[in-house]
């Protein structure tokens, strides 16, 4: 599931943040994730917002006040949410500049008050604030650490800082330290067969999902291989989260939503393939808010479905 000043050196990031006069929004406890036996509606956002209808929702994160950022990649943007699902503002639109977006595909927090943006068509990444003020960038090509990137498909943050780069075209996972230079590459015993996905659980772990293997191999915070769990009767998985002893995933192959246990046995599903209320078209990101509510990005059918478990 922002600030402003840019800089490139040769080929060095200078990353500079730039607060304003606005304040960090405050923050919240977050309440222990619920084990239930069912995904209950709860409703759906979808329509216009801003200048165009939201198309191909794929990424979403939250803030610390419970405000949503969606990458809505069929308009090359990112729209903020309110608390209340109303739209706040946007930022993006299809451009090789700063301020332009090229197919972003994915969005994480560091957990602070910063959202970074994989801008995938433009092979870097963009860091916004809270207002979706876009920043600095991370450019692959001309980035010493990162110049033998592929394409990135996927991203994700540490609490203690790390950024992880999911590099399919290359089999592995790049970790990079606080100053976003090359730390460590991540292997598991026998190697990746399609690695495409990653997120970080609640306890510090790296969880890289392998598309043509059914399987999620955890790392620890220092990079270190330790184990795998094979998912049971998996299609192809959109996005997964880690909470509290479950991974929640979407299963875009299957148009279904899927609780697995840690020892990757289904707990429980919901979905089919369709347009109507209780289906599902190809949803590939989700992010849990704090209050315990499932934002999923249905992305077929151009809306996000919010569910409580």
């Amino acid at each position: 599931m922002n600030v402003a000043k840019q800089g490139l050196l040769g080929g060095v990031l200078v990353l500079s943040l730039m607060l304003g006069a606005c304040s960090p929004p405050p923050q919240l406890e977050v309440a222990p994730t619920p084990i239930a036996g069912k995904f209950s509606y709860v409703g759906e956002i979808k329509g216009e917002f801003g200048d165009e209808e939201l198309s191909l929702p794929v990424a979403i994160a939250f803030d610390m006040s419970r405000s949503a950022y969606v990458i809505d990649q069929g308009n090359n943007r990112v729209v903020k949410l309110r608390p209340d699902n109303t739209f706040e503002r946007e930022n993006g639109g299809y451009g090789l500049g700063f301020n332009g977006l090229s197919h972003p595909v994915s969005m994480e927090s560091d957990g602070g008050i910063s959202f970074f943006i994989l801008d995938q068509g433009n092979n870097r990444i963009i860091r916004s604030d809270y207002n979706l003020v876009f920043s600095d960038e991370i450019r692959f090509n001309s980035n010493p650490d990162l110049e033998l990137a592929g394409k990135i498909a996927d991203i994700a943050f540490s609490r203690f800082g790390n950024m992880y780069l999911v590099d399919p075209d290359n089999l592995k996972v790049i970790m990079l330290d606080k100053d976003y230079a090359r730390e460590q590459e991540l292997f598991p015993a026998g190697g990746f067969a399609q690695c495409t996905i990653v997120t970080v659980g609640d306890e510090g772990n790296a969880y890289v999902y392998d598309r043509n293997l059914d399987a999620i191999y955890i790392f620890d915070s220092f990079g270190n291989a330790k184990g795998s769990i094979e998912l049971e009767d998996a299609g192809i998985l959109g996005d997964f989260i880690v909470r509290t002893g479950m991974i929640i995933a979407t299963d875009k192959e299957r148009h279904e939503i899927v609780v697995y246990d840690m020892n990757g046995e289904r707990m429980m599903a919901t979905g089919s393939f369709g347009s109507g209320t209780l289906s599902l078209n190809g949803p590939t990101g989700l992010a849990m808010r704090s209050d315990n509510l499932l934002y999923v990005c249905d992305t077929g059918n151009n809306r996000i479905v919010i569910y409580e478990l």
